[in-house]
Protein backbone atom coordinates (compact mmCIF):
# COMPACT_ATOMS: atom_id res chain seq x y z
CA UNK A 1 0.00 0.00 0.00
CA UNK A 2 2.77 2.18 0.94
CA UNK A 3 4.34 1.09 -2.56
CA UNK A 4 1.54 2.30 -4.45
CA UNK A 5 1.19 5.32 -2.49
CA UNK A 6 4.45 6.39 -3.11
CA UNK A 7 4.50 5.74 -6.74
CA UNK A 8 1.26 8.02 -7.12
CA UNK A 9 2.90 10.49 -5.27
CA UNK A 10 5.87 10.34 -7.35
CA UNK A 11 4.09 10.12 -10.54
CA UNK A 12 2.09 13.75 -9.37
CA UNK A 13 5.10 15.38 -8.71
CA UNK A 14 6.66 14.14 -12.33
CA UNK A 15 3.48 15.72 -13.81
CA UNK A 16 3.61 19.02 -12.14
CA UNK A 17 7.15 19.28 -12.51
CA UNK A 18 6.33 18.22 -16.66
CA UNK A 19 3.64 21.26 -16.44
CA UNK A 20 5.80 23.91 -14.90
CA UNK A 21 8.79 23.17 -17.50
CA UNK A 22 5.62 23.24 -20.28
CA UNK A 23 4.67 26.50 -18.62
CA UNK A 24 8.08 27.98 -18.81
CA UNK A 25 8.97 27.12 -21.93
CA UNK A 26 5.82 28.81 -23.29
CA UNK A 27 6.10 31.97 -21.37
CA UNK A 28 9.81 32.10 -22.74
CA UNK A 29 8.51 31.35 -26.17
CA UNK A 30 6.00 34.29 -26.12
CA UNK A 31 8.37 37.18 -24.63
CA UNK A 32 10.94 35.74 -27.39
CA UNK A 33 8.02 36.25 -30.01
CA UNK A 34 8.77 39.51 -32.17
CA UNK A 35 6.95 42.36 -31.18
CA UNK A 36 4.12 43.30 -33.98
CA UNK A 37 4.69 46.56 -35.76
CA UNK A 38 2.89 49.29 -34.85
CA UNK A 39 -0.20 50.30 -36.81
CA UNK A 40 -0.05 52.23 -39.54
CA UNK A 41 -1.37 54.95 -40.49
CA UNK A 42 -4.81 54.91 -41.97
CA UNK A 43 -5.50 56.04 -45.84
CA UNK A 44 -7.55 59.43 -45.92
CA UNK A 45 -9.50 60.33 -48.88
CA UNK A 46 -11.73 63.46 -49.03
CA UNK A 47 -14.68 63.00 -51.60
CA UNK A 48 -17.76 64.93 -52.00
CA UNK A 49 -20.69 63.31 -53.76
CA UNK A 50 -23.37 65.73 -55.26
CA UNK A 51 -27.07 64.44 -55.50
CA UNK A 52 -28.40 63.95 -58.50
CA UNK A 53 -31.61 61.79 -58.13
CA UNK A 54 -33.71 60.11 -55.09
CA UNK A 55 -36.58 58.38 -54.74
CA UNK A 56 -36.97 59.72 -51.02
CA UNK A 57 -40.86 59.61 -50.25
CA UNK A 58 -42.24 63.03 -49.33
CA UNK A 59 -44.32 61.35 -46.50
CA UNK A 60 -41.77 58.61 -44.44
CA UNK A 61 -42.94 56.10 -42.07
CA UNK A 62 -41.14 53.22 -40.94
CA UNK A 63 -39.67 50.59 -43.63
CA UNK A 64 -40.11 53.29 -46.60
CA UNK A 65 -37.29 52.39 -48.84
CA UNK A 66 -35.75 54.84 -51.07
CA UNK A 67 -32.81 54.71 -53.69
CA UNK A 68 -30.10 58.04 -54.43
CA UNK A 69 -27.57 58.45 -56.98
CA UNK A 70 -24.59 60.94 -56.81
CA UNK A 71 -21.69 62.43 -58.96
CA UNK A 72 -18.72 62.03 -56.70
CA UNK A 73 -15.95 64.40 -56.43
CA UNK A 74 -12.26 64.83 -54.55
CA UNK A 75 -12.50 67.20 -52.29
CA UNK A 76 -9.52 69.63 -52.30
CA UNK A 77 -9.58 72.71 -49.63
CA UNK A 78 -12.99 72.19 -49.15
CA UNK A 79 -13.88 72.71 -52.95
CA UNK A 80 -14.95 70.22 -55.14
CA UNK A 81 -12.38 69.16 -57.64
CA UNK A 82 -12.23 66.72 -60.26
CA UNK A 83 -15.49 64.17 -60.56
CA UNK A 84 -14.06 60.62 -59.97
CA UNK A 85 -16.92 58.57 -60.25
CA UNK A 86 -20.83 58.03 -58.68
CA UNK A 87 -22.25 56.71 -55.55
CA UNK A 88 -25.36 55.20 -54.97
CA UNK A 89 -27.54 54.22 -52.25
CA UNK A 90 -30.29 51.66 -51.05
CA UNK A 91 -32.17 53.04 -47.50
CA UNK A 92 -34.97 51.81 -45.02
CA UNK A 93 -36.41 54.31 -42.42
CA UNK A 94 -36.25 52.44 -39.18
CA UNK A 95 -37.17 55.63 -37.22
CA UNK A 96 -39.56 58.17 -37.65
CA UNK A 97 -39.87 61.51 -35.79
CA UNK A 98 -41.46 64.44 -36.63
CA UNK A 99 -38.26 65.82 -36.97
CA UNK A 100 -36.07 62.92 -37.92
CA UNK A 101 -35.53 59.58 -39.50
CA UNK A 102 -32.99 56.95 -38.66
CA UNK A 103 -31.83 55.10 -41.84
CA UNK A 104 -29.95 51.92 -42.55
CA UNK A 105 -28.20 52.38 -45.58
CA UNK A 106 -26.13 50.69 -48.06
CA UNK A 107 -24.31 52.12 -50.62
CA UNK A 108 -21.71 51.97 -53.15
CA UNK A 109 -18.96 54.33 -53.72
CA UNK A 110 -17.55 53.93 -57.57
CA UNK A 111 -14.36 55.41 -59.23
CA UNK A 112 -12.19 54.44 -62.09
CA UNK A 113 -10.09 53.07 -59.59
CA UNK A 114 -12.59 50.58 -58.17
CA UNK A 115 -15.35 50.42 -55.70
CA UNK A 116 -16.38 50.70 -51.98
CA UNK A 117 -19.39 48.84 -50.48
CA UNK A 118 -20.54 50.86 -47.32
CA UNK A 119 -23.14 49.97 -44.98
CA UNK A 120 -24.24 52.30 -41.90
CA UNK A 121 -27.00 54.56 -40.30
CA UNK A 122 -27.31 58.03 -41.08
CA UNK A 123 -29.28 60.62 -38.92
CA UNK A 124 -31.60 62.33 -41.06
CA UNK A 125 -33.03 65.71 -39.92
CA UNK A 126 -35.28 67.66 -41.95
CA UNK A 127 -33.28 70.47 -42.10
CA UNK A 128 -29.75 71.46 -41.19
CA UNK A 129 -26.39 69.53 -41.68
CA UNK A 130 -26.86 65.89 -40.75
CA UNK A 131 -24.93 63.04 -41.21
CA UNK A 132 -23.34 59.77 -39.81
CA UNK A 133 -20.99 56.74 -40.24
CA UNK A 134 -20.67 53.49 -42.47
CA UNK A 135 -18.52 50.46 -42.32
CA UNK A 136 -16.66 49.53 -45.06
CA UNK A 137 -17.65 46.18 -45.79
CA UNK A 138 -15.92 45.68 -49.10
CA UNK A 139 -14.69 46.60 -52.32
CA UNK A 140 -12.99 46.05 -56.06
CA UNK A 141 -10.07 46.99 -57.82
CA UNK A 142 -8.08 48.80 -56.35
CA UNK A 143 -9.94 48.63 -53.21
CA UNK A 144 -10.01 44.81 -53.11
CA UNK A 145 -8.85 44.64 -49.43
CA UNK A 146 -10.60 47.81 -48.17
CA UNK A 147 -11.64 48.48 -44.42
CA UNK A 148 -12.07 51.06 -42.03
CA UNK A 149 -15.16 53.42 -42.61
CA UNK A 150 -16.71 56.50 -43.97
CA UNK A 151 -17.54 59.51 -42.24
CA UNK A 152 -20.35 61.24 -43.77
CA UNK A 153 -21.89 65.10 -43.51
CA UNK A 154 -25.06 65.85 -45.95
CA UNK A 155 -25.96 69.64 -46.05
CA UNK A 156 -28.70 69.91 -49.02
CA UNK A 157 -27.53 67.79 -52.11
CA UNK A 158 -24.34 67.36 -51.01
CA UNK A 159 -22.30 64.84 -48.75
CA UNK A 160 -18.47 65.20 -47.25
CA UNK A 161 -17.41 61.33 -47.09
CA UNK A 162 -14.27 61.11 -45.18
CA UNK A 163 -13.14 57.49 -46.15
CA UNK A 164 -10.73 56.65 -43.72
CA UNK A 165 -8.81 53.26 -45.38
CA UNK A 166 -6.91 50.71 -42.59
CA UNK A 167 -4.21 49.40 -43.96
Amino acid sequence: MLRIRARQLSAAVTTAAMAMTVTGALAFTAQAAPVPKAESKAKVLNWLAHKHSDTMPRVLRKGSDWTSYAYLYDLKKGKPGKKIGDATAHCSAVEVTPHSVVAQCQSVLRTDDGSITLSGTIDHRRSDTYGGDAAITGGTGKYEDAEGQVEAVFHGDYAKLRVKLDD
